[in-house]
């Protein structure tokens, strides 16, 4: 894919008082943005200290369900892209520059090593990540962070139409599941939040269930408009 216009794209969502405000032909839609419910927090936070006690303890992980869901965008065809995407979250503004240095001090010390040095800086990458996850109070949970790395379909639908749905579902016995709709902010490697999804990403690059990158030209900001709690219920007694 070639070169895109980022700051036109950029141009098409503003962040004002608390809405996505999405400018399109001439028209200005305004998305109100909402935080995460509880329910889901709460299983992101439990899954998140699942999956680094198991990488503490080079424990195997086939998929990491809780950072991998399916995003849907649209474009111009009939129907609907699907793509699994690693998604995190970011700190509130007034924590990013903290957790920048914590993440970005943690990459430049494993990046001394080399990349397949993964029992050597197990510890450090474990306590960096840790150390986010264990104070919630400074996550912004009404926003998502991703990163692109293809160029492919969902960047050219977010391009032409910067609203997606996210879908996650969670294993047996609970099966939590929720849906959450986002207006889409995308940002440059300059940017803070590219910067920490970028750092954050980087830490767990070598994991199995990551499969190796090395460039992502863009990241993007998933602000939270709409979410629905899709956990299955029995039908009947």
């Amino acid at each position: 894919m070639g070169a895109i216009d980022h700051q036109t794209i950029g141009r098409q969502v503003q962040i004002v008082k608390g809405a996505a405000r999405l400018s399109q032909n001439g028209t200005v839609h305004e998305f109100q943005i909402k935080e995460l419910p509880e329910k889901f927090i709460t299983w992101q936070l439990d899954y998140k200290k699942y999956v680094y006690d198991k990488i503490e303890k080079d424990e195997y992980i086939a998929f990491n369900q809780g950072h991998l869901p399916v995003v849907a965008t649209m474009g111009s065809g009939a129907f609907p892209n699907l793509a699994n995407k690693g998604v995190g979250f970011t700190p509130k503004d007034e924590y990013i520059d903290h957790y920048l240095r914590l993440v970005e001090a943690a990459v430049e010390e494993i990046s001394k090593l080399p990349p397949h040095a993964v029992d050597e800086t197990r510890a450090l990458r474990v306590a960096a990540a840790r150390e986010f996850y264990n104070h919630p109070e400074h996550i912004d949970w009404r926003r998502l962070g991703l990163l692109e790395i293809f160029e492919g379909t969902t960047l050219r639908n977010l391009m032409e139409r910067p609203l997606a749905s996210v879908l996650w579902t969670g294993n047996s016995p609970v099966f939590v599941s929720f849906q959450v709709d986002c207006v889409v902010e995308l940002i440059t490697p300059e940017h803070p939040r590219y910067r920490f999804s970028w750092a954050m990403r980087r830490l767990f690059e070598y994991e199995p269930f990551h499969v190796v990158q090395t460039m992502f030209p863009y990241a993007y900001t998933f602000w939270v408009c709409d979410w629905r709690d899709k956990t299955p219920k029995r039908r009947y007694k």
